[in-house]
Order: structure tokens, then C-alpha cells, then sequence
């Protein structure tokens, strides 16, 4: 299996800004290897105009034809092949959270667009042509798509309505993650948003809700009130859903061992990561390396001897 170490991972730079989307057309005419596992700190939208391709978010492996779409997280790491010859067009469209998460934004809305801020948030990824034709969804794509291509006046702050709209559209038609119920102040909400950005930086480190309490300046019983309404998680639970999410990637990635890769992530010990694994998961360790043993360094690799080949 071909070893993938997290520095092979590289993090993309130049990302859009709100008053500078990066809007792609991406067009190629026979198979060759499209983008490297990378990640960013903007949120993407591909969508499939021609052909079929492979998305790859995070561990977990798509194939996209005309009509489907994918929406990556920030920090997400992902890669995109096509798969055979002909021609194969997708429309990408980057933008910052800020589009959908705006300091002067209210709290009320908050709590919808939280998911959409956080890395590792778990909301639903793939959308076939099924789930979105017809949708308001597909009209939003539509319309970033003719916004881009006539350029009219103010086709900037359009394509930023239809961002807003294609989000919440995705909330009212296909997510069903809960909302935060109650509401946080404004220093809060910020003070929280510097915290989960802490969390996925020194997820592997030993990490209590103490320690960050105190390095936020908050009171643990207030920390662990906040914490549990903005993510519907206990400080634990979603320490251990990050380091989890870390440790799929390595299990299909790497030649470590699941001690290795336990205590690399930040467990304290094999039979705790193993149970926490296995309750997110419902597989052991073990059981999701076997069923995800062909990760997409080997499909590249693969992809690109059978072009040499030719």
C-alpha cells in the first residue's frame, strides 16, 4: 500500500476573499491526475458539468457524474481525478465562511451556519443530480454559473446572494444537523469559533476542558455549558470525533499500527481509541483499514503508471 504521510498533505494558499471570489471552470479531455490531497480555509462547491470523476473528501471516496454535486469543509482534505478518456468539465467555486458567518451577523442565525464554519463538522457531503435538480439548490448553481459568465454589474455581490441562498437551501432541503437551541452572546460566539480553531490545531496533545477554560478565560462550568449548546457535544465527545476523524485518515494513509495511530491522534490508550472508533464508526479500527485499504495515493500512483503505460 503506498505510504502517505501528513506532509505529503499541502495546504493550499490564495483563497478566495469575499471581495475576490475564486470562481473555476475546470475542463480537461483526457485522464490525468487533476489535484493532490490538499486542503484550505475556504469552503468549495464542485459541481459536475461533463464526464465522471473521483472526489475524494477526506477518507472517503466519490464517484461524481453530470448533475452531482460535492460541498468541501474548510481544512477538509480532498483530491480530484477524472477516471477515463473524453471530455470532463466541473464548475468549482470557492469562498470564505465569512460569506455565510459574518461578524455583524445575528445570533439567531448563528446557530444554523455553525456547521458550516467548523472544521470536521459532520454535514452531509455528496448530492446527486437526483437530490438537487429542480431544487432551488441547482437554480443557485445555475445562476453563480451565468453571474460568472456575463459579469454584469454587481456580479460579485450576486454571486454572494446565491452563495447565501444555495447554504441555507441546503439547510431547510437535505442537512439535518440540529441548530444551536439557545442562544450566546456575541464575545462568545467569537471567543468559541478561536477555540475549535485551537482544538484542530492541538487535537493530538493531552487536551481537558480545564486547561482550555483557563486558556480562554472562561469558567469551566460556563465552558462546558457553551460548548455543549454551540455543538451539541460535551467537550470530550468532540475531542475524541476530531481525533477520530484524524485516525481514519491514517488507517487508509499510513503503514502505522493502531497503537501507532491511537497515540498519535491523542488517545491515551489502544482500547479506548478502539471504542471510541468503533461507537463513531461502527467498525473497528482494523474492520475500516481492511474496507478502505486502497487509499488515493495508490489510485494517483495507479493512474499515472497506466498513463505512462500508453
Amino acid at each position: 500500500m503506498q505510504d502517505i504521510r501528513e506532509q505529503d498533505i499541502y495546504e493550499e494558499k490564495g483563497e478566495a476573499r469575499l471581495e475576490d471570489y475564486q470562481i473555476v471552470y475546470q475542463i480537461c479531455d483526457h485522464p490525468v491526475l487533476m489535484t493532490s490531497p490538499h486542503y484550505h480555509s475556504v469552503i468549495e462547491i464542485i459541481y459536475i458539468l461533463e464526464g465522471n470523476f473521483v472526489v475524494t473528501v477526506n477518507d472517503t471516496k466519490y464517484t461524481l457524474r453530470p448533475g452531482d454535486m460535492v460541498l468541501v469543509n474548510t481544512k477538509e482534505v480532498h483530491s480530484v481525478i477524472v477516471t477515463d478518456y473524453g471530455i470532463h468539465r466541473s464548475f468549482a467555486v470557492k469562498f470564505s465562511p465569512e460569506t455565510i458567518c459574518s461578524d455583524n451577523q445575528s445570533l439567531m442565525e448563528l446557530k444554523y451556519v455553525i456547521p458550516y464554519i467548523m472544521a470536521f463538522s459532520n454535514f452531509k457531503t455528496h448530492y446527486t443530480k437526483e437530490e438537487i435538480e429542480g431544487s432551488n439548490i441547482k437554480n443557485c448553481i445555475d445562476s453563480i454559473m451565468r453571474e460568472d459568465r456575463e459579469r454584469g454589474y454587481a456580479y460579485k455581490f450576486a454571486i454572494r446572494i446565491y452563495i447565501s441562498h444555495l447554504i441555507l437551501d441546503l439547510i431547510r432541503e437535505v442537512n439535518t444537523i440540529s441548530p444551536v437551541e439557545e442562544e450566546v452572546s456575541e464575545s462568545i460566539r467569537k471567543k468559541f469559533i478561536e477555540i475549535f480553531n485551537y482544538i484542530s490545531t492541538y487535537y493530538s496533545e493531552k487536551l481537558t476542558a480545564v486547561q482550555i477554560a483557563k486558556e480562554f478565560g472562561l469558567r469551566q462550568s460556563d465552558f462546558s455549558a457553551y460548548f455543549k449548546k454551540i455543538t451539541g457535544k460535551s467537550f470530550n465527545e468532540y475531542l475524541n470525533y476530531i481525533r477520530v476523524c484524524k485516525a481514519k485518515r491514517l488507517l487508509i494513509k499510513s503503514e502505522m499500527n493502531i497503537s501507532e495511530i491511537a497515540f498519535s491522534v491523542g488517545f491515551a490508550s489502544t482500547s479506548y481509541f478502539i471504542n471510541c472508533f468503533k461507537n463513531q464508526m461502527g467498525i473497528t479500527p482494523m474492520s475500516f483499514r481492511q474496507i478502505y485499504s486502497d487509499p488515493p495515493a495508490s489510485v494517483y500512483y495507479n493512474l499515472e503508471n497506466k498513463l505512462t503505460d500508453v
